[in-house]
């Protein structure tokens, strides 16, 4: 065969292969930007639906209360505060607020027992 001939068939294919990469990225950020602009005309027509329903500002808004605030969790000794925060951090992040940490306790180790069940698992 000729070695040219190869080279050529070479490069067509890595140019084929990274047209076709670009052609997807392309296709791949326009369906982000059509999903994004429709999630946008949905959130829209929601608060413009709840924007009629609103009562008019013509009263002085009455002070807004706090609901009562959760009692301090009970914390083991040794258990530093930061840890704590960070806990109660992520329990508020990932429940959207609807959850509150009740106590913080230190647990045996759990890579020890995996790795029990590991060796000793049937096959």
């Amino acid at each position: 065969m000729d070695l040219g001939f190869d080279v050529v068939v070479t490069i067509t294919g890595i140019v084929l292969v990274f047209l076709i990469l670009v052609l997807l990225m392309a296709i791949i950020t326009l369906e982000g930007k059509i999903f994004d602009s429709m999630n946008a005309k949905k959130k829209a027509a929601k608060e413009a639906a709840k924007a009629p329903a609103a009562k008019p500002a013509a009263k002085p808004a009455a002070p807004v209360q706090q609901a009562a605030a959760a009692p301090a969790p009970q914390v083991e000794a040794g258990i530093p505060g930061d840890v704590v925060a960070a806990i109660m951090a992520a329990i508020h992040a990932m429940g959207n607020g609807k959850y509150t940490l009740k106590a913080v306790r230190r647990s045996k180790n759990g890579w020890g027992n995996a790795g029990v069940n590991d060796t000793t698992a049937p096959f």
